[in-house]
């Protein structure tokens, strides 16, 4: 696991790297654009996603949590991270963050918008983002069961 991790470190250094000169050329459009999807060597039951998700100035991203956790590079703008049970983070370009498996939260665009690439290390065969809703993040924060 520990070499995933250093793996996970090596390619987010990579992209920070390019990051600038590829967002001059394009934005993609609102949401989480998936660049890639691979399985890990050595990892069963583990794949990578990278992601650029670009969420519009002042926009909510639905509350939801991941089954795997995430490494979060904000390479444009801004965006408040809310996360059940936490207090608020800004994060601005250039600052990197770690979202742990399975925490609700629904992050909103800063005054600009925000663009981040996204490392998620998912658990396979499990859905990439589980919406929640009130009554479930609830129950979510107090560690009942729930279905994936």
């Amino acid at each position: 696991m520990k070499n995933v991790i250093v793996g996970l470190g090596a390619i987010l250094a990579a992209a920070c790297a390019t990051a600038p000169s590829q967002q001059a050329e394009t934005t993609p459009p609102p949401g989480s654009n998936e660049m890639l999807r691979a399985g890990i060597s050595g990892l069963d039951g583990y794949e990578l996603i990278i992601s650029d998700v670009v969420i519009p100035a002042g926009a909510t991203v639905p509350r939801h949590y991941h089954p795997g956790e995430e490494f979060v590079y904000v390479i444009s703008g801004s965006a408040i991270h809310v996360q059940q049970g936490k207090p608020d983070v800004e994060l601005k370009s250039g600052d990197a963050f770690v979202i742990e498996p399975e925490a609700i939260h629904a992050p909103r665009g800063g005054p600009d918008g925000a663009r981040a690439i996204v490392f998620r290390l998912h658990v396979a065969d499990q859905p990439e983002r589980i919406l929640v809703d009130e009554a479930e993040a609830h129950h979510h924060g107090e560690g009942a069961d729930h279905q994936h």
